[in-house]
């Protein structure tokens, strides 16, 4: 009776291990058509979050890179699913044909466990996905510290416009005046002063227009 014990428990998980194994290959169909709606309703939910996403970006927002982070994996296992899903066809048809090789069999053991885990991949991003839906997937950009005007091009400006750059840049100079009589370019120049900010950094919090 002591040697029947140890018998009966590696007969045991033997049995355990070989129909576990063995579900693989006769649920592969089943498993794949699970996948399948795992894919679509993936594809859906990062449909949506797109969506979302877009329509806030149009309102001076940024998407956050958690969110970036989310639709890269979704693309990524996206193109997964469909490696898997062909795979698994193929050995679905060998399985119609008749033919029980032991390759087959094994090829078939080993795409079944891979639709197994992919399923749960996949699903795992579906509950990462609908986290979005109560939290915020963007954020409010910065105001820019100064807003650029649309002006005509110029010429002759330049020794002039250096020569006020100068000044401003100078943490010394707190005031600095134009003056000059209309229609010499006193407000062309100051256009000029005010997309120059755009281009070269500087230490000033914000730049305000006045009219």
């Amino acid at each position: 009776m002591d040697c029947v014990s140890p018998v009966l428990d590696i007969l045991t998980r033997l049995w355990d291990c070989t129909a576990t194994n063995g579900s693989y290959i006769r649920h592969l169909k089943k498993n794949l058509n699970s996948l399948s709606e795992a894919r679509r309703e993936l594809e859906d939910l990062s449909e949506d979050v797109s969506r979302r996403v877009e329509e806030e970006e149009q309102q001076q927002r940024k998407r956050k890179k958690v969110v970036q982070g989310w639709f890269d994996a979704v693309e990524s296992q996206i193109k997964e699913v469909d490696v898997i899903s062909r795979k698994g066809e193929q050995e679905v048809q060998k399985k119609c044909l008749g033919s029980c090789c032991i390759y087959n069999c094994y090829s078939g053991y080993k795409i079944g466990k891979k639709v197994i885990n992919k399923i749960r991949d996949v699903k795992e991003l579906i509950k990462k996905g609908e986290i979005f839906e109560n939290l915020q997937v963007t954020y409010k950009l910065p105001r820019p510290t100064v807003d650029g005007m649309v002006m005509e091009e110029t010429v002759g400006f330049d020794s002039m416009l250096d020569e006020v750059w100068g000044h401003i840049a100078d943490y010394r100079c707190r005031i600095i005046g134009l003056y000059g009589i209309g229609g010499v370019g006193k407000t062309t120049l100051l256009k000029k002063l005010n997309n120059k900010f755009l281009d070269i950094n500087h230490h000033f919090d914000l730049v305000i227009w006045v009219a």
